[in-house]
């Protein structure tokens, strides 16, 4: 748990840290990762996530321009050099790890299914791929982390409620 357990290395938020942390959910560790943003490091899919949210969200919405500006401020604060951006054997290798936890999981009480699954599981595994080159600790929320360990002992995952 973030906070008790402490990690090998740096760290490498989730996109979940800064969903949670920007919505004021989560515990104070979560907010003081993202005030020391520049510490950490975190996967492009994490970027795409939340670049994701910036188009996605309906501009004639009372609260889009809110968030707009959160994530806006948070996307603007991240040096490029913290930013882990696969080379094609970490894409091979996610692809593979994410292949192999869905046939783990598959016929239990979730399936990968429709194209978002894919695309969900596919983002997890380069995030859990990534940070093998700095020795950074994944903080995440995620449980499919916890299976990501299970077929990759090596990675080094701290979860947070």
């Amino acid at each position: 748990m973030l906070g008790v357990t402490s990690s090998k290395g740096p760290f490498l938020l989730d996109t979940n840290v800064f969903v949670n942390a920007l919505a004021g959910r989560g515990s104070a560790e979560l907010r003081t990762l993202l005030a020391n943003l520049p510490l950490s490091f975190l996967s492009a899919s994490t970027i795409a996530e939340l670049s994701w949210t910036l188009g996605r969200l309906d501009p004639d919405h009372s609260q889009t321009s809110t968030v707009v500006g959160k994530v806006e401020a948070v996307l603007a604060r991240i040096a490029p050099g913290k930013i882990l951006v696969p080379s094609a054997d970490q894409w091979a290798a996610a692809g593979t790890l994410a292949g192999r936890a869905a046939r783990a999981i598959a016929g239990e009480v979730r399936s990968i299914k429709t194209a978002f699954d894919r695309i969900e599981l596919m983002n997890d595994a380069v995030t859990a791929t990534v940070p093998a080159a700095t020795g950074a600790t994944v903080v995440t929320q995620d449980r499919d982390f916890d299976l990501f360990m299970q077929l990759a002992p090596a990675l080094d995952v701290v979860f947070y409620d």
